[in-house]
């Protein structure tokens, strides 16, 4: 190690100083907006489909269950196909070209279920378009975010890129929410926006075509790099050859402390996703234009949390930096639900309520934004780490693996949000007001506990986490990787 680090200080100081052009950093960032636009769709999903179709919402979450258990076993096949792929269009981006189409029409199935289905045939629909979407779109986003570290392979030129990608990423999702809570699901002659069932299709069209935008401007914005990328040798050796190597890849001391990290983390937010419009629609009694304000707010914090996470990184380095912000991220967004169920907080109907729920949904965002931003660097720093003991690039295989044990447990997450709305009794086309408060009560503590807990002992497992600034560089370094790709 002493002597790849003297090699360090003898790097260009020119090729050091390559930076990626905004155009480039914003093309590849957009991609993420289609990214955003489906993981928000993604969080009405049991709503829509237990409380505005009429499914059970053990049903749903089992369905959902089922597609991220599938999405987390083939996303990684897709990134070590995408890392040995040879083509004239490059690896990552034949991919990408094949994927937009069929992703935005499935889009669109998934939210337009027929109308007077069985139960057993919505769930049929639910299942089937909900797999065939997140498999048509991991042709895109995996291939994608491979991209990330080759185009910024520097220690903190990296964050910036990853910083770009969850800014604009947001950017989707908080569109998609203005076009959702702020248009088609707004009230209809009284009645609750969210809970209207026809808004929903005109939404999944909207953000269809927002996504397809997104997918082609990535593509064709970062097109031009394929003759300046990573190009994989001939592969030999067969499908046991392909499976020997990727074994290899993932043995990986660091790979495992992001995968144990993101399987505990994954869990608590299966549990999130799925029961926090729950919270806020039944416990926080709030319409679709004040859930509108608090989703924004958080969507708002993103850029600033990118900016204070880029900054801690630098004074105190990833790994501190990132525990850090989640540690106070997990404090400040459970603190409104802790104190309401403790009886310290504002009821329902006091105007100071929402402007408090706004300022935590906003501060809270900033430190957690800031610490996504960090981890994803953090794990893409992998790539030469095991690049360096195997001899290969696998940008696709690793960011991609480190999602399949985290959507694994996340689809248990999912399944036991369901389970415990069913265990609780709550009702199925349930209105705001007309739950037992016994029933809200169990529904809010089981939720705080379960994902507080999760969320740190995440952060603890991180603190096994070995890859640092210099370790880095000197790895650069000595396998002769430029901080930042250019294009003659």
């Amino acid at each position: 190690m002493a002597t790849i680090a003297a090699g360090v200080t003898d790097a260009c100081p020119e090729h050091r100083r390559a930076a990626l052009p905004l155009g480039t950093k914003f093309a590849h960032g957009t991609g993420a907006m289609a990214n955003g636009s489906l993981i928000y769709l993604r969080s009405l999903l049991l709503l829509f489909y237990s409380q505005v179709v009429g499914l059970e919402a053990w049903m749903v979450s089992l369905a959902l269950g089922i597609v991220i258990a599938c999405d987390a076993i083939w996303d990684p096949a897709i990134g070590h196909f995408s890392d040995t792929l040879r083509s004239r269009w490059g690896r990552r981006h034949t991919l990408m070209f094949a994927a937009p189409i069929p992703a935005a029409l499935l889009c669109v199935a998934l939210w337009n279920p027929p109308i007077g289905l069985s139960s057993q045939m919505t769930f049929a629909w639910l299942l089937a378009s909900a797999l065939l979407l997140n498999l048509s779109f991991s042709f895109f986003e995996v291939p994608a975010n491979a991209l990330t570290p080759e185009l910024a392979p520097g220690y903190h030129v990296r964050t910036n890129l990853v910083a770009w990608r969850w800014v604009l990423g947001t950017a989707g999702a908080m569109i998609t929410a203005f076009m959702g809570l702020g248009w088609f699901l707004s009230p209809e002659a009284g009645a609750v926006g969210q809970l209207v069932r026809e808004g929903y299709g005109k939404l999944s069209i909207a953000a269809a075509l927002l996504m397809l935008g997104a997918m082609l401007i990535n593509a064709f914005g970062t097109r031009r790099y394929r003759g300046t990328l990573y190009e994989p040798p001939k592969a030999s050796g067969g499908l046991r050859g392909s499976l020997r190597e990727a074994v290899e890849t993932l043995r990986n001391r660091n790979m495992a402390v992001a995968v144990i990290a993101g399987a505990l983390a994954g869990i608590g937010f299966g549990i999130r996703t799925v029961l926090e419009a729950y919270i806020a629609t039944f416990i926080w009694g709030l319409p679709a234009s004040a859930l509108l304000l608090t989703t924004v707010a958080g969507f708002v914090a993103t850029p600033i949390g990118a900016i204070v996470g880029a900054m801690l990184s630098r004074r105190y380095g990833k790994k501190a930096a990132c525990m850090g912000l989640f540690f106070v991220g997990t404090i400040l967004t459970n603190m409104p639900l802790l104190l309401r169920l403790s009886g310290a907080f504002f009821a329902n109907g006091d105007p100071l309520l929402l402007p408090t729920l706004i300022a935590f949904a906003f501060v809270s965002a900033v430190f957690y934004y800031g610490g996504f931003v960090l981890v994803s660097s953090m794990i893409a720093d992998i790539v030469e780490d095991a690049q360096a003991k195997t001899g290969r690039r696998s940008e696709g295989l690793i960011t991609s693996a480190d999602q399949f044990i985290q959507k694994i447990i996340t689809a248990m997450g999912t399944v036991l949000g369901g389970a415990l709305l069913t265990f609780i009794a709550f009702p199925r086309k349930a209105l705001p007001g007309q739950v037992p408060a016994e029933t809200l009560a169990a529904l809010g503590w089981t939720f705080l506990v379960l994902v507080t807990t999760l969320s740190f002992l995440s952060i603890a497992v991180w603190k096994f986490y070995r890859i640092d600034r210099e370790g880095h560089e000197a790895r650069l370094s000595a396998l002769d990787v430029p901080e930042v790709r250019s294009v003659a």
